[in-house]
């Protein structure tokens, strides 16, 4: 009977530690919501399972708590500290009237709707990992306020009673000032992956002051409503001036953020860093700015070229930085840019827009042209935005005051020079990964590649395709007699001749040591590869000019050809038949080439003269 092995808890949390350390910030707080969703299930379903309205005075109907709740949330005011902005709302007044004057699971739908309507008002959108976090979030502060008021129990007849007013405060406390703070900025925090003490403890202050404000707000409607409900139309005209000057104060803040904006995104492209540390920083400027997931700026170089990309996901202080011909799609929106400085809208294939949207999964977004004198430099695209399908007419405008700037450091050559150099060294990279340093040919990496590709495209070209595979005959002899660095010179100009025997099709590499590989695509008969190698054997046969002497090397030449797609190996499969008539042709006597029969499966000769070897001074 086998035993079931049982992981000890320090190994489960382990795991569990490495688990979440691979989600990423929405996911881990969709978690964190589960868990709070968790919680606050089991307070309405065990302690609040029968709870009911205390206070015998009469209640109010659910719409009017509903509307309440809508109202209220829609008011707040933002407080800046040190480009930290907190957001105070007024949403403790209808919980205050609500535990008097409403079924608790009433007060619950009540708010959880209302706050979740206003949301989706202000932000004219439904996200649904934060709107599902905030609502688990609402069960359990709602769940806790009705379980401490109905615990210490106001006085049924009179909600203005000290008692009465003991227990709100008592629930406003416990949900108000320790589980809806501690909750909301665990939840930030996880979100975030980071914990920022000063940020988290400025929160919890404004958190704290606003619920004890918005408390006290609630105890006077309370009041007007038990004493004299026909003076709360009093409280319409401070409403309408809240709204009023929220809407002012908003615009105002607006307005001073544009403008800081506009100068950080002006000494940004001053500025004389790296062009991936200004690309990322102004990137991630404009993400935070429209409310978008990520932007992507396309710089068109003023010399036929690829063009330049830097995308920012609005986290990275780095851009992403890659190169690339324009797409069709691309050279489409900009073809539509000649006459509209801006695109906008969601991702339909049927348009330039949305192809390029769908090259960049992205749902919707806004594309604006960077013009220069002499045509256009690029453009700028803001992806899946957060607020809105579309712009604005300010953000509009601010968008084509941003691509203004850009364009203006381009034409200045304030970028264009650093995206330059960036390209050269992005090429000089892939440069040195695809070719050998020594005799500047293809390496073994590119010639398998380059291979691969020819031989996907052999059943539309219906063109034989030829791989050889040449090994220098008495190349050790000549290291051991004159040096290593003679035997370079001598593979550089084995390298040399090579590419005068190939086509533009073709391809010439070192495979390594004294290996060399030749691909002939695209030939018109079997019989070209047979004509090739002998021009190759008798090219590397004549002397080499080494200073004062002159050095005599040959080869052996494997060939293997490919003229149907049906019958098409895997790169190295072709490659291993030339390696295998190769080393025949080495046994037979060097000098010469062999071609691999593919239909016998054996090497068939094909000789040449066969000169002496020897090192000629």
């Amino acid at each position: 009977m086998s035993e079931m092995s049982v992981a000890h808890p320090p190994v489960l949390m382990a795991r569990a530690r490495a688990r979440i350390g691979r989600l990423n910030g929405p996911q881990r707080l969709v978690v964190f919501s589960v868990f709070l969703g968790l919680i606050g299930a089991a307070l309405w379903l065990l302690p609040l399972h029968d709870v009911h309205r205390v206070t015998v005075m009469g209640a109010i109907p659910w719409w009017v708590e509903l509307a309440v709740c809508y109202v209220t949330s829609l008011l707040y005011v933002q407080v800046r500290v040190h480009r930290e902005v907190s957001t105070l709302s007024l949403t403790e007044i209808p919980v205050a009237i609500g535990l008097f004057l409403v079924d608790p699971r009433q007060l619950l739908a009540c708010y959880v709707v209302g706050v979740l309507l206003a949301s989706w008002t202000r932000q004219r959108r439904i996200r649904w990992v934060k709107d599902f976090a905030n609502a688990a979030l609402d069960v359990v502060y709602i769940g806790v306020a009705v379980l401490v008021f109905n615990a210490v129990g106001p006085v049924a007849s009179d909600p203005l009673a000290v008692h009465s007013i003991v227990a709100f405060a008592a629930a406003m406390i416990a949900a108000g000032w320790f589980v809806y703070p501690i909750a909301l900025n665990a939840g930030t925090t996880i979100a975030q992956g980071r914990l920022n003490v000063g940020e988290v403890a400025r929160a919890y202050l404004f958190q704290l002051i606003a619920t004890t404000t918005n408390a006290s707000l609630g105890v006077v409607a309370l009041m007007i409503l038990a004493t004299r409900p026909v003076l709360a139309f009093a409280l319409v005209p401070p409403v309408i001036l809240v709204l009023a000057g929220q809407i002012a104060a908003g615009e105002s803040q607006r307005r001073a953020d544009r403008n800081e904006f506009l100068y950080r995104t002006t000494e940004i492209l001053h500025s004389t860093r790296q062009v991936g540390e200004r690309a990322g920083e102004l990137l991630n400027g404009i993400t935070k700015m429209f409310g978008v997931e990520r932007a992507e700026l396309v710089v068109i170089p003023e010399v036929r070229g690829p063009a330049v990309r830097f995308t920012s996901t609005g986290d990275d202080e780095h851009a992403q930085a890659t190169t690339s011909d324009l797409t069709f799609a691309e050279q489409e929106v900009l073809n539509e840019l000649r006459t509209n400085a801006i695109l906008s809208g969601s991702m339909a294939r049927d348009q330039s827009l949305g192809l390029a949207l769908a090259e960049r999964s992205a749902g919707a977004g806004t594309v604006v042209v960077l013009r220069g004198l002499e045509g256009p430099q690029g453009m700028l695209l803001l992806l899946n935005p957060t607020r809105g399908v579309k712009f604005g007419t300010h953000e509009q405008n601010l968008l084509s005051t941003v691509a203004g700037l850009i364009s203006v450091a381009l034409e200045n050559g304030q970028l264009a020079e650093a995206i330059k150099a960036m390209s050269v060294e992005k090429a000089e990279l892939a440069r040195r990964a695809f070719y050998d340093p020594l005799t500047q040919i293809a390496n073994r990496s590119l010639f398998i590649e380059t291979v691969a590709t020819s031989l996907s495209q052999l059943a539309s070209s219906q063109r034989p395709v030829a791989v050889m595979f040449i090994d220098l005959d008495g190349f050790k002899e000549i290291n051991d007699n004159f040096g290593h660095a003679v035997g370079d010179r001598v593979l550089s100009a084995v390298a040399a001749r090579l590419r005068v025997q190939v086509r533009k099709l073709d391809l010439a590499a070192r495979l390594g040591g004294d290996e060399f590989g030749m691909l002939l695509d695209g030939m018109r008969h079997f019989s070209d590869a047979a004509v090739v190698a002998g021009r190759i054997i008798e090219s590397l046969r004549r002397p080499i000019p080494m200073g004062d002497a002159m050095i005599t090397i040959g080869a052996s030449v494997g060939v293997a050809v490919v003229e149907d797609a049906a019958d098409a190996p895997e790169p190295e499969e072709l490659m291993r038949r030339a390696d295998m008539a190769m080393y025949l042709a080495k046994r037979q006597g060097k000098n010469r080439f062999v071609v691999f029969d593919e239909a016998a499966r054996t090497p068939v000769i094909a000789r040449t003269p066969e000169p002496v070897h020897q090192v000629a001074s």
